[in-house]
């Protein structure tokens, strides 16, 4: 594995996955590329600025043996990957971030659901139709050849800075219920996806993968780390509402189609990747209150890491105080 090409490094995940690539091994961010190429990819109609669509036009992978494609932006067309597919002709092996959201979010969901799930995503959400047409597509790549390809499907992915947009609508949308739904959620750190992708990477990992932390929040957990917020309820049905107002929330284009995966559970299990030596570095409730606090883990005071740890161990009563004190300091301290 003497290079490995990365496509979509200028998105959230890029930076993490190079640094962490490039300390064994030759990498080349396709993205980049040379200045000829860059001032042809400015010029391209419909690139969007920070998602890592470079590597879609520039048709060069550097004679790499071995491609990472990052996606973590609101849609993935099928034109995007079938340019990355056509220029990936020396690769054999292939790891490529996809989304949990391809197993739709639906009322007989099992809790976790693993990787044996058929994928059905919502057609009303067209970022999860997307991923699963673009795993679709890797896959009939890989049978094409002698390849092995790794599909890992994240749990929304949030962090103290940006997060993925679909991590992004989730954390703007956990505070609002609908009718009785009340799921299980997940949170997953960008730093955990990232040495996801880096395992998968280094060791040619081939098949279907989900990252997710290890459990998830029951809804009393989530109540407590929400604190003192008061809770948004919506009479049903009105999709279109919930989508303006986590609009709002993100301040940019978020993903539509939202309102299924505020109702039903869509948590994953992570036993497939656990078994190939990975493992998460924190829990949905960590990952939860890093990205609700704005600021890293190591940031956090020992009140705040303490308080996260408990509600991660199911022992959200005890902290509920802290986390509505918390919050009306925070409130406060804004005004």
């Amino acid at each position: 594995m003497s290079r490995i090409a990365v496509s979509g490094a200028g998105g959230v995940i890029g930076a993490r996955v190079l640094q962490w690539l490039a300390q064994s091994f030759d990498v080349l961010d396709v993205d980049a590329g040379t200045p000829a190429a860059a001032a042809t990819l400015a010029a391209t109609p419909g690139n969007e600025t920070g998602t890592g669509s470079g590597a879609d036009d520039q048709h060069d992978l550097g004679g790499a043996e071995v491609l990472v494609h990052l996606r973590l932006t609101r849609e993935v067309t099928s034109d995007r990957v079938r340019r990355v597919l056509a220029a990936a002709d020396g690769v054999r092996h292939l790891t490529m971030v996809s989304s949990a959201s391809v197993y739709g979010a639906w009322p007989n969901h099992p809790t976790p659901i693993s990787e044996d799930l058929p994928v059905r995503p919502n057609l009303e959400a067209s970022w999860a139709v997307h991923h699963a047409d673009a795993e679709r597509m890797v896959l009939e790549w890989c049978d094409q050849g002698d390849r092995s390809v790794a599909i890992l499907r994240p749990a929304p992915v949030v962090s103290s800075g940006l997060g993925g947009p679909i991590g992004e609508a989730m954390l703007a949308a956990a505070p609002i219920r609908t009718g009785s739904d009340d799921p299980p959620v997940q949170f997953l750190h960008l730093d955990d996806l990232a040495s996801a992708v880096v395992l998968a990477t280094q060791r040619r990992l081939s098949g279907v993968f989900n990252v997710a932390p290890d459990g998830w929040l029951s809804p009393g957990e989530l109540r407590a780390l929400l604190g003192a917020r008061p809770k948004i309820r919506l009479p049903m049905p009105l999709p279109k509402r919930l989508d303006r107002y986590v609009a709002r929330r993100v301040g940019h284009a978020a993903p539509e189609g939202l309102l299924p995966y505020t109702r039903y559970s869509w948590v994953v299990a992570n036993d497939r990747l656990r078994a190939e030596g990975w493992e998460p570095r924190y829990s949905s409730a960590q990952a939860f209150v890093i990205a609700d606090v704005g600021m890293p883990w190591d940031d956090l005071n020992a009140r705040q890491r303490q308080y996260a740890t408990l509600v991660g161990a199911g022992a959200a009563v005890a902290a509920g105080g802290w986390a509505a004190a918390a919050w009306l300091r925070r409130s406060y301290a804004l005004r």
